[in-house]
């Protein structure tokens, strides 16, 4: 029996990056049935450089198997006007790049049990992904190699969730990925992914030591003035005692810590279980009671600044971007107005235990069809800095620390504007009429409101 296509409606854009932007949209159902999910699509312009949506497939293969609380969970891929997307599970809140830029605006420190309770729940699902089995019980030996900040989704509830397993390796991934190239933010490599050596579930472990610390320091741990400067703090792995910057951390918690960031491999933590289970018991002795719900007021803040700044967007009278920005909306097919067919390699949505085997298919599909307009290096650190398109916070170099000049992502295309989106494919003429028609009866609208226009004109 034909799997009926998935259709969403896109109700507004989240945030974009250099590779990607991500949707908030609903799922439409049988019956009236409607469910909010995060769409995330690559840019228009990356959709046929193959290494690129290589890696875009291998998240998607990657995350589509993990079923934690503390991850987040893939329910879909799709194609539509020549541009890959992936859906998956909304999280209504702020990532903890956002938390620790507004307790850094307002001086204040996060309290150790919230630090701690916090990575705590990292652990937890980093423990889920890292032991991991496929089918035949075997290891599958997933190692996420991106842990930072803006990769950690706090919901409004407290819920803490890891999200983009992108440059994550397991045994059975497609893109085998080359010795020797640095992948994931400069700040939070391990000494060994530093020094391009082979990585396992413990480079993991070093990059939530490296979180914890800033979270209780307030400051970051391995920041220079440039990328390389950064990279090379990180080999060198020398890390200042917690307690110079927070005299609440108790001994015990320091040592925790300091096993956590361990320069050599061996001496570190060996498993994002063993880590949890001495961060809990630091809880434990401390004696002061936290839950999910003193994480959530972390959050409240920042969702409030948010709502404030959409109705200040609103009164600014920002009314024809936003109308243009619904149309492309629209235009960019996340509604599966496109017929896709395996034959063609393209991934018919609605059935997950059908697409994620189908995978294989559509890479070579995408590779056989794929024009180069620029290559993309895999190694490419300065690629692989962007700020993750869950943060929809500006970064801000915190106190006493140089701010390092950022990179333009290799992926962006300098010259790209509204019209990369607007790309005709299959009804692209139609768009741009669209968009000129919009523009002129909110232009008209706004003249005739505004007194530009007598109203005597139309009697």
């Amino acid at each position: 029996m034909a799997l009926q296509q998935q259709r969403y409606k896109v109700i507004e854009k989240i945030a974009s990056g250099g590779m990607a932007e991500v949707f908030r949209a609903e799922s439409a159902g049988l019956e009236g049935f409607k469910k909010t999910v995060a769409i995330k699509r690559v840019l228009p312009h990356l959709s046929e450089k193959k290494q690129f949506i290589g890696m875009f497939l291998d998240e998607a293969r990657v995350s589509a198997q993990l079923g934690h609380s503390n991850c987040v969970q893939v329910f879909d891929i799709g194609v539509g006007d020549n541009t890959y997307f992936i859906v998956m599970e909304y999280v209504d809140g702020a990532d903890l790049k956002a938390i620790i830029e507004n307790l850094r605006a307002t001086n204040r420190q996060m309290p150790p049990e919230l630090a701690c309770l916090i990575c705590v729940k990292i652990c937890e699902g980093l423990a889920y992904a890292h032991e991991l089995c496929d089918a035949e019980g075997r290891p599958m030996h997933i190692v996420h190699r991106d842990m930072s900040p803006p990769n950690v989704l706090v919901t409004r509830h407290g819920e803490v969730k890891i999200v983009d397993f992108g440059l994550a390796k397991a045994n059975s991934q497609l893109e085998k990925s080359e010795p020797g190239i640095i992948k994931g933010k400069f700040s939070y490599l391990s000494p060994e992914a530093a020094q391009g050596k082979a990585v396992d579930q413990r480079t993991d472990i070093f990059a939530v030591g490296i979180i914890l610390w800033e979270l209780l320091a307030g400051r970051r741990l391995f920041l220079g003035e440039t990328d390389l400067e950064t990279v090379r703090q990180v080999q060198r792995a020398e890390v200042p005692p917690i307690r110079n910057f927070n005299s609440g951390v108790t001994p015990e918690l320091e040592r925790v810590v300091a096993r956590g960031l361990a320069a050599d491999p061996t001496r570190r933590y060996q498993t994002a279980r063993e880590f949890a289970h001495d961060l809990t018991q630091v809880l434990f002795n401390l004696g002061r009671p936290v839950a999910s719900f003193d994480i959530a007021t972390l959050v409240e803040p920042i969702r409030a600044e948010r709502e404030h700044e959409k109705r200040r967007r609103v009164m600014s009278g920002s009314i024809i971007g936003s109308l243009i920005d619904a149309a492309l909306f629209e235009f960019t097919s996340l509604d599966q107005r496109q017929s896709m067919t395996d034959v063609e390699g393209q991934l018919r949505v609605g059935g997950a235990q059908d697409w994620a085997s189908s995978l294989g298919d559509l890479r070579r599909g995408a590779s056989a069809s794929a024009h180069q307009r620029q290559q993309f290096e895999v190694g490419n650190l300065s690629a692989l800095e962007d700020d993750s398109p869950f943060s929809r916070t500006s970064s801000r170099p915190p106190e006493g620390a140089n701010p390092s000049p950022t990179a333009p992502p290799a992926l962006v295309d300098r010259n790209s504007d509204i019209s990369d989106l607007a790309e005709p494919s299959s009804g692209g003429k139609g768009m741009l009429v669209l968009i000129f028609l919009v523009v002129l009866v909110a232009g008209l609208a706004g003249a005739w409101f505004g007194g530009l226009i007598p109203k005597d004109v139309l009697g």
